[in-house]
C-alpha cells in the first residue's frame, strides 16, 4: 500500500467545530493548514472534521446503542466518560499515529447536527485487527468505515460522507485500494457499500471480536 501524504482543510471554526457558510461552498477544497486538527472536507450537506473530546456527549447515543456498535463489531458503551475515552485514544490515535482516522459528521444547515461518524483505519490483513502503518508493514489495509446516530438513518449521509472521504483518500492521501468490513447481517451497510459501487470479496473473522465480516471492495481511484 502506498503511504498518506498530508493535506487538510481548514477555515473559520462555527457552531459544532466546523467553519462558516463561505467556506461550505468550497467542496472537498485543501487550505494551506496541514495540521489534522485543522482538517475540514466539505460535501453537499456535511461538513466533516476531525474529532475532539467535546463530542462525547453529541455522539453518546451512537456508542450505547446497541445495535449500531454491533453493527460495527464492536459492544455498546455504557457511560459518557467511556465514549469520550474512545475518542481521546482510538478516534484521535489513529490521526496521530498514521494520519488518517476518524470524522465527525456534522450537518451544514442553519440547525447543525453531529449525525455521526466515518474515516479510516488501517487493519493488518494477517488477522483483520486494527493496527498501524508500522505494525501492519506489506500486510496493511486502509479500511473505510460508517456508523450513524439512530436519528439520521435513512437520509443518505453514510453513503455521502463515505463517497467524499473516498475521494479525499485517493487523491490527497495517495491510498490505493480501500475496502469496507462490513457484518453479514449489516444490511444497511451493505446498501451503502453497493451505492459507493463497492463489492463483496472474502469473508474473513478478525481475530478480536470473533464475528465474521465480508470484505467489500471499493473501486480504484479514477
Amino acid at each position: 500500500m502506498r503511504r498518506p501524504r498530508g493535506s487538510a482543510d481548514s477555515g473559520r471554526r462555527t457552531g459544532h467545530g466546523c467553519p462558516g457558510a463561505r467556506a461550505f461552498r468550497e467542496r472537498l477544497g485543501v487550505a494551506h493548514d496541514t495540521s489534522w486538527e485543522r482538517l475540514h472536507l466539505y460535501t453537499d450537506r456535511l461538513c466533516l472534521r476531525a474529532p475532539a473530546p467535546r463530542d462525547a456527549e453529541a455522539l453518546y447515543d451512537l456508542s450505547t446503542d446497541a445495535e449500531v456498535m454491533h453493527g460495527i463489531g464492536k459492544e455498546p458503551l455504557s457511560v459518557v466518560e467511556d465514549v469520550r475515552a474512545l475518542i481521546e485514544e482510538g478516534m484521535i490515535g489513529g490521526w496521530r499515529t498514521d494520519g488518517l482516522g476518524a470524522f465527525v459528521l456534522v450537518t451544514t444547515g442553519t440547525d447543525r447536527q453531529v449525525v455521526g461518524q466515518a474515516g479510516l483505519m488501517i487493519f493488518d490483513r494477517r488477522d483483520w485487527t486494527p493496527s498501524t502503518w508500522a505494525t501492519a508493514g506489506s500486510h496493511d489495509q486502509p479500511e473505510l468505515g460508517w456508523a450513524l446516530r439512530r436519528a439520521h438513518w435513512g437520509n443518505g449521509y453514510a453513503t455521502e460522507a463515505a463517497a467524499g472521504i473516498r475521494k479525499w483518500a485517493y487523491e490527497r492521501r495517495s491510498i490505493g485500494r480501500l475496502v469496507s468490513l462490513i457484518s453479514p447481517d449489516n444490511l444497511r451497510s451493505q446498501r451503502v457499500a453497493q451505492r459507493l459501487g463497492a463489492t463483496p470479496t472474502e469473508t474473513v473473522t478478525p481475530a478480536d471480536s470473533k464475528r465474521k465480516a465480508v470484505v467489500w471492495s471499493h473501486p480504484p481511484a479514477a
